[in-house]
């Protein structure tokens, strides 16, 4: 929600948490950004501000939307840095894993589907 007050914090924060491990910044990357981005375009007061709490009820920093309120030109020069959102079928998968039960299943397919997809490629690296 600092976002709003802050639009730095924006390109940052998706930045430290992206799903694409590549382009997740490591901590020296992410102080580096805050000390170059983030300070100088910030005033003394806000970066030493106190934030409430939001007036609304949190959700996951991955389902919200931090670019929600943020000027469109300021967007579009960092969307680069933007994080798409959650795919509908993670969303549905981490639903399902709410359940226990379920999320055995899950993990289940998963492990059976690894076995088998190692099988094709020691078949297929054979075979060529």
């Amino acid at each position: 929600h600092m976002t709003r007050v802050i639009p730095m914090l924006a390109p940052l924060f998706d930045r430290m948490t992206t799903r694409d491990i590549a382009r997740r910044f490591k901590a020296s990357e992410a102080l580096q950004f805050f000390e170059d981005q983030v300070i100088p375009l910030t005033s003394k007061h806000l970066l030493s501000f106190a934030a409430p709490d939001p007036p609304y009820p949190s959700l996951p920093y991955d389902y919200y939307d931090r670019w929600k309120y943020l000027d469109p030109d300021f967007v579009e020069q960092w969307a680069v840095y933007r994080e798409p959102p959650v795919p509908r079928h993670i969303r549905i998968l981490r639903e399902i894993c709410l359940y226990p039960w379920l999320f055995r299943i899950v993990s289940s397919i998963r492990r059976i589907a690894s076995i088998l997809c190692r099988g094709w490629t020691t078949l297929i690296c054979i075979l060529s």
